[in-house]
């Protein structure tokens, strides 16, 4: 079965509120909002791999890549939510933000048509599919952040 990996930044309001910063892709003429990422390839962890899928995907700014060198360079693991689909097993890694107000977002190289914070409780109503799988366990790790 193919593996995928993802890498969700987060960020936690002061309203105790958290964002989630999440792409815009079309895919079959039909748009929807989902976590940067893609497949494993031989050799890669699941870590390396979501990171290549960030290379590939974004350019990201200074501050994301401070963050993701702290797990990268480290035995540490962010937090992550692993689950099963029919086509994918998947994992997403789950990164917080220190303070994604005063940071850039990424730009894009490929894959997206825009990318955007969103509120976890206010997420758009054309989600990827693969949500459904992950909407209860996520709102379970974040308040672990």
């Amino acid at each position: 079965m193919k593996r995928k990996s993802k890498i969700l930044f987060i960020h936690k309001l002061p309203s105790q509120e958290y964002q989630l910063l999440l792409g815009r892709r079309i895919s079959n003429n039909e748009s929807f909002w989902w976590i940067p990422g893609g497949s494993v390839e031989s050799g890669e962890t699941d870590f390396e791999a979501g990171l290549r899928e960030l290379e590939e995907e974004l350019f990201l700014p200074s501050a994301y890549t401070e963050i993701l060198n702290v797990y990268k360079h480290s035995d540490s693991i962010p937090n992550k939510i692993e689950y099963e689909t029919p086509q994918a097993s998947n994992i997403i890694f789950i990164v917080p933000m220190l303070s994604p107000d005063s940071i850039n977002l990424p730009a894009i190289k490929d894959e997206f048509e825009e990318l955007a914070w969103h509120k976890l409780d206010a997420l758009p109503e054309n989600m990827s599919r693969e949500f459904s799988y992950v909407k209860t366990q996520l709102k379970s790790i974040v308040q672990l952040i």
